[in-house]
């Protein structure tokens, strides 16, 4: 017993010997593994592919700044001025042209003084028909290269042409859409930046239903139940994926019926603008209302102006009265929507008081009619990025 108590510590003793020798071996390893991949990875991010690949993920992560993207979800969630909500049509196909990406047309890395050409890789949604599209391609380098210093002078073309006229039932006219330009020639290589901004004009439409009664002692659900009208409250415009949300409103709540013939009761025709895609409205070129006939302008509280733009009515059909906004006041109209490294609005409204006499009732107890109104403006695409690698005519390796 005595002698297997002294063999105990040499056995112990053994043990940690070859706990310690594989410890030595796993690290070693370990070094060789590091040391490997960090020569794997320098010679990578040093080679035409890894300089290209690392700039591609640097453009990357500008473009989608966590801080940035947060910072537009706040303004998206304030509420500008009186803004009128829609409801969203969930089976409306989108409308208009949407501006995907800017695509390096064949290789990323190519010789300097060849031709390069770039891309708009447009997606068209029902609705558009001969709606001409303003390109627009900016060409640089790093270390404030300017585009004149890399491609030759009054090379850069536009393929078909620089305002392309595009239509949802024609694939071919928006499918190859191309910005190219001949490059001049290097002794270094050069990483450029090649940017795409799109423009086009749109028109759009939407309506309201409203209810009027001379009855103010039923407003709101307590209306809808005493004629048993199935109405989802409020009563909303619909939202048909369009780049603009129009809202109609009738007053700050949207509260139904309007009452008629009782100048007590005041109300109201609200019209609101609100951005929805990737990009802002440059200029509002039209904005007209359409009210039934019996319903027009107080001019005594509502007087042209940018608030309420609109002129003198015209007629449409003995039903309905057209007012539209007047140039001057458009012109006032700020840009609004999403631009970078810039703080816009995300919106823009108008309102003016209406009178609304009792002849609108047509001798019922109540009835229900349209305001409708229409809008023209420019829109303007966030401008896309791509990037390149020109080689220089000797085969260095050092990159501008």
């Amino acid at each position: 017993m005595a002698e297997q108590q002294q063999q105990t510590p040499v056995m112990v003793m053994q043990a940690e010997q070859k706990k310690s020798k594989s410890n030595t071996i796993i690290s070693i390893i370990l070094i060789i593994v590091l040391v490997t991949l960090g020569f794997y990875g320098y010679f990578w991010a040093t080679s035409d592919v890894g300089r290209q690949k690392l700039s591609d993920f640097s453009s990357t992560i500008r473009a989608y700044n966590p801080a940035t993207w947060y910072g537009e979800q706040l303004k998206e969630a304030k509420e500008v001025g009186s803004v009128w909500e829609t409801k969203s049509n969930a089976t409306a196909e989108k409308i208009g042209i949407k501006f995907q990406s800017f695509e390096t047309v064949g290789n990323k890395i190519v010789p300097s003084g060849t031709p390069i050409g770039f891309r708009y890789n447009l997606d068209v949604g029902a609705g558009v028909n001969e709606i001409p599209v303003t390109l627009s391609c900016t060409i640089k380098g790093k270390d404030k290269l300017k585009e004149e210093e890399i491609i030759e002078e009054g090379s850069k073309e536009y393929i078909p042409e620089e305002t392309p006229v595009i239509s949802s039932e024609n694939l071919l006219s928006y499918s190859n859409i191309v910005c190219q330009a001949n490059t001049k020639q290097t002794q270094k290589d050069m990483i450029i930046t090649a940017e795409g901004k799109i423009s086009f004009p749109f028109s759009q439409r939407g309506s309201l239903k409203v209810y009027f009664t001379e009855d103010p002692a039923y407003i709101g659900s307590k209306f809808f139940e005493k004629y048993q009208l199935k109405e989802t409250l409020p009563i909303r415009a619909t939202y048909n994926n369009e780049p603009v949300e129009l809202g109609i409103g009738v007053s700050k709540e949207n509260t139904q019926p309007v009452i008629a013939g009782n100048p007590r009761y005041s109300s109201q025709i609200g019209i609101s603008l609100k951005n929805r895609w990737d990009g802002r409205v440059t200029k509002v070129t039209g904005l007209d209302i359409i009210l039934p006939k019996g319903i027009e302008i107080k001019r005594q509280t509502s007087p042209q102006s940018l608030r309420c733009p609109f002129g003198e009515p015209a007629a449409i059909k003995d039903k309905y009265t057209r007012y539209s906004a007047g140039t001057q006041y458009l012109e006032q109209v700020p840009v609004f929507g999403r631009g970078i490294g810039e703080t816009l609005e995300t919106s823009f409204s108008f309102d003016c008081w209406l009178d609304i006499d009792e002849s609108v009732l047509e001798g019922n107890p109540y009835i229900d009619k349209e305001y409708s109104a229409s809008v023209k403006y420019e829109y303007e695409f966030q401008p896309k990025t791509e990037t390149m690698t020109l080689k220089g005519i000797a085969g260095e390796a050092t990159s501008q």
